[in-house]
């Protein structure tokens, strides 16, 4: 091989890296103006849940299984006369293909699938790396921007697809999605909220409000829920803020933002408990934060900083959080357990989370979706699941709190199957930091946290 090609091959997979991928395809756009029926198209490929192998078997099992996806690839291109179609690996697990030869949508579309189906089958990495039959299931999401119908030069082709791709991913991973051109004033408007978000917090506009848990059997608060709340930024009041929480995550602001929810959130527990009330304050944490090497360390020096002991602090997360980068969480779950913060899984019953973890993982409190609740009294499914999940949860010795709660009635169900910890407007709206401290203040009786339901000044 000369030094040329060296230079445009990527040494791993022995794909085209990407210098020799462009050169590639800017050749055959050069060389070729197709006919009239020709669709030349680029596909561009991230694969799901790649750092999982990277993380739990190594990056030895992590770059085989790049060489396998590669061949994979290769083995669902068209090969026709002379030329086949471009693939190309532009570093991490982002693979790149030129189509050239597919004379319709509906042939790029077989090949498009072809690829997520062959990558969604069970990887064997027993090659000397990992045990003996080793077998990984990842899948892949494919963004595809069509050449002279959404662009004519490579860039702009990259940038699309990889637009797409990110579409791909946030709709569930493993599928494949076409670009669009809304989609590049969707990608505006989520640049624009991240920018208002910073502003806010730079300008001290956010808050948070704090819902209470309750034990329905002597109405005592056992815990508080931090929620983040936008009535003070002009640019973001109205926005839903899981929809706001989702945009800022796909950015350095979801971080900042996060280590302000949590310090937040300390500092007011601290607050409480300085005034003499010792009830836990629940946060979510976000997936960015276990993206961290240094979360842990981090979180207990927010606690030492306030003196807040780490058991009034629950750790909230999703079962999405759970499923991604599962061993990085799990040791970092693992370390917050030990050091004695509660762990809460938030919407349980959602997710495609295996329950089987509830066994190996430090799960400490499930907190059923709202959606159960909603039906549980309507739906005799839904009645039934609710149930078995609750029931499954206390045999496992794990708090169940149901999230939602709006009547008596779902009060009276979950009682008789056993969940006594509920929240939800039948009890109490949200409060701020300082409605909850009062109302905790003026119904503690003897050391213990009392509440009377609170619904707002009265118009």
């Amino acid at each position: 091989m000369n030094s040329l090609k060296i230079v445009q091959v990527d040494a791993l997979t022995q794909l085209f890296n990407r210098s020799g991928w462009q050169s590639a395809v800017q050749k055959s756009i050069e060389a070729t103006q197709g006919g009239a029926t020709d669709v030349k198209a680029v596909l561009f490929i991230d694969l799901d849940r790649f750092k999982w192998v990277n993380d739990s078997l190594g990056h030895d099992a992590g770059d085989l299984l790049l060489q396998k996806v590669s061949r994979l690839i290769e083995s669902c291109l068209v090969l026709e006369g002379s030329q086949a179609d471009i693939a190309g690996r532009f570093g991490g697990d982002e693979f790149v293909v030129w189509v050239q030869h597919s004379n319709s949508i509906a042939k790029l579309d077989l090949l498009a699938n072809a690829i997520v189906k062959k990558i969604a089958q069970p990887i064997c990495l027993s090659d000397g790396c990992c045990d003996e039959n080793t077998e990984v299931e990842i899948g892949a999401s494919i963004g595809i921007a069509r050449f002279s119908q959404d662009a004519a030069g490579i860039e702009e082709l990259l940038k699309y697809a990889d637009l797409a791709m990110y579409r791909a991913k946030h709709s569930g991973r493993n599928q494949v999605v076409y670009y669009k051109p809304e989609m590049m004033q969707q990608i505006e408007w989520r640049r624009q909220v991240q920018v208002q978000l910073r502003k806010a917090l730079k300008q001290q506009q956010l808050t948070l409000d704090y819902m209470p848990i309750f034990d329905s059997k002597n109405q005592e608060v056992v815990a508080l829920e931090a929620r983040l709340n936008l009535k003070n930024c002009p640019d973001l009041m109205g926005m839903d803020v899981v929809q706001l929480l989702s945009i800022a995550e796909s950015s350095q602001v979801g971080l900042v933002l996060g280590e302000w929810m949590v310090t937040e959130a300390i500092r007011f527990n601290h607050q409480l408990l300085q005034a003499g009330i010792e009830v836990a304050c629940s946060v979510e944490i976000r997936p960015s934060h276990f993206q961290q090497k240094e979360f842990v360390d981090w979180l207990s020096e927010q606690l030492d900083e306030y003196e807040l002991p780490p058991e009034l602090l629950i750790v909230s997360l999703s079962e999405c959080c759970l499923n991604s980068q599962r061993f990085s969480v799990l040791n970092q779950l693992n370390a917050l357990s030990h050091l004695g913060m509660e762990i809460a899984i938030r919407s349980f019953g959602e997710g495609n989370w295996s329950l089987l973890r509830l066994h190996d993982w430090p799960i400490d409190q499930l907190n059923l979706s709202s959606r159960f609740i909603r039906e549980m009294t309507s739906n005799r499914t839904i009645s039934a699941m609710t149930g078995a999940l609750i029931e499954m949860g206390l045999m496992l010795n794990k708090k169940v709190v149901a999230y939602g709660v709006s009547s008596a009635e779902q009060i009276a169900f979950l009682n008789s199957v056993g969940c006594f910890l509920v929240q939800g407007p039948y009890l109490s709206d949200a409060l701020s930091a300082e409605e909850m401290e009062v109302h905790l203040l003026q119904n503690r009786v003897e050391n213990m946290v009392e509440f009377t339901p609170y619904y707002g000044e009265e118009e």
